[in-house]
């Protein structure tokens, strides 16, 4: 924030800041800037240092000091005793001690502004999910291009660009990806565990996590990940496993919360209900199990696909899943009725729901894309790649989607044409990918490492 957010504090280069402030007044007499009394008592108060009277009560002592609301310094409010400073949990190994000084979780405009404010708060133990202070500028509501009328809304915009700002040394073939804008935090997902590395600083590339949730059980692997949509749990599935684990993300220290049971079969699939309260997972043997989270018990068990059920979405009262058998499956939750089928060219490879609008996006090992209506009807392709698509995904709004695969690009298609947006190459396969709910990142998973993206409107 203190590269961007702090532009209103013009410093002069090789000048501290706080002696910049402790040397120049809150007035100026030459020039004076103010004609009336009004708004020279403005400035003071903005300054923080007008003189404000102290009452005396009956049961002060007279050297003793009343008691005033807090003083603004700065245009900042000082915070009560009882709030969180966030700050990174675990400093970043690249940062310096520099940098320290320069920046930090809230925006550091001088140490002397700020250290009335250090001594008010007492230490605190951090835990992992934290809101991160975001800049101003990712959720201002305006459109910056120049070509751009005053009244349009990025929120209804699709991407004009797509600016790789990160590479998380993953180490192994990342196979599913998941991005917190809640925490700023990225998941990947390798045969070994869930690395979690954090998205604050300027890190250009990050060999470092911040916590690795590794596989314990001899011989096991993990296949797939899934974040919660508040981001206060994570989902993790693969073979050799005799449960879905179910990771709490709101503990200080990472841990295991929930074992969803399922000896005997291989994960490769996960989903959750939009109301966190369901857990849906797909198998190689075609079946698919839904959990009921609130006693952890299974609900139903959904015969499917006879070469596994390779991906699952979740639209309203309805679970879609995709077979390697090219047969796209609808099963309506609240019967216990045979699904809906849809025969597509190709084996199904990812699917995702469209958050605002009655449509499955399908993608095929073809390169084709298509969207089905959830509520029945003729389906039609939007748009198509030149490789197997291995991961798409629909942006929060619903105006856009990120697809990926072995063409080694991350193109983003607009609605509801399929029109080709942008188009960002990689240098290998890339086999998973997930977009941030704020609608600014992307993250894409790769061979050795996974790809942060910074969205452009």
């Amino acid at each position: 924030m203190a590269t961007r957010s702090s532009d209103w504090l013009q410093q002069t280069p090789g000048v501290d800041t706080v002696h910049q402030l402790d040397m120049r007044p809150s007035w100026d007499s030459e020039p004076r800037f103010w004609q009336d009394v009004l708004t020279e008592q403005l400035w003071q108060i903005f300054a923080g240092t007008q003189e404000r009277p102290r009452r005396r009560t009956t049961e002060q002592a007279p050297g003793q000091e009343s008691q005033e609301p807090a003083p603004r310094y700065l245009g900042v409010k000082l915070l009560p005793k009882d709030t969180l400073v966030l700050s990174p949990a675990t400093p970043s190994p690249s940062s310096s001690e520099g940098s320290r000084k320069g920046s930090t979780g809230l925006g550091t405009v001088g140490e002397g502004v700020f250290s009335h404010m250090a001594q008010e708060l007492p230490v605190k133990t951090y835990q992992f999910l934290k809101p991160i202070c975001w800049d101003p500028e990712d959720f201002e509501n305006t459109w910056n291009r120049p070509d751009a009328l005053p009244w349009q809304s990025k929120k209804l915009a699709v991407p004009h660009s797509v600016e790789k700002i990160r590479r998380l040394e993953h180490g192994e073939p990342v196979l599913a990806t998941a991005v917190s804008s809640f925490t700023r935090h990225a998941f990947t997902c390798g045969r070994g565990g869930v690395k979690v590395w954090s998205l604050v600083g300027q890190v250009v590339e990050a060999r470092f996590p911040e916590s690795y949730l590794r596989v314990q059980t001899q011989g096991a692997y993990l296949r797939t990940c899934l974040l919660f949509s508040n981001s206060t749990a994570l989902l993790t599935g693969g073979h050799n496993l005799t449960s879905v684990s179910l990771w709490d993300l709101t503990a200080p220290s990472l841990y295991v919360r929930v074992e969803l049971p399922c000896a005997g079969l291989t994960c490769q699939a996960l989903a959750a209900s939009p109301e966190d309260n369901l857990a849906f997972a797909g198998f190689t043997d075609g079946s698919v199990r839904i959990w009921d989270l609130r006693n952890q018990s299974v609900v139903r068990d959904l015969p499917g696909h006879l070469n596994g059920a390779k991906s699952i979405a979740v639209k309203d009262q309805h679970i879609w899943t995709g077979g390697l058998d090219a047969c796209l499956r609808c099963w309506d939750l609240r019967t216990t009725g045979e699904p809906q089928e849809y025969q597509f060219e190709s084996q199904i490879m990812s699917l995702s729901p469209s958050p605002g609008e009655d449509w499955v996006l399908v993608g095929t090992a073809n390169g084709q894309q298509w969207l089905q209506p959830s509520l029945g009807g003729q389906k039609h392709m939007v748009g198509c790649k030149d490789g197997t698509i291995l991961g798409l995904k629909f942006s929060p709004l619903g105006q856009w989607w990120v697809s990926v695969g072995t063409d080694n690009l991350v193109s983003v298609f607009s609605m509801p044409m399929g029109t080709t947006v942008v188009q960002v190459p990689e240098t290998s396969s890339i086999m998973c990918c997930d977009v941030s709910p704020s609608n600014h990142l992307i993250v894409t998973g790769s061979r050795h490492h996974a790809s942060v993206y910074q969205i452009t409107y």
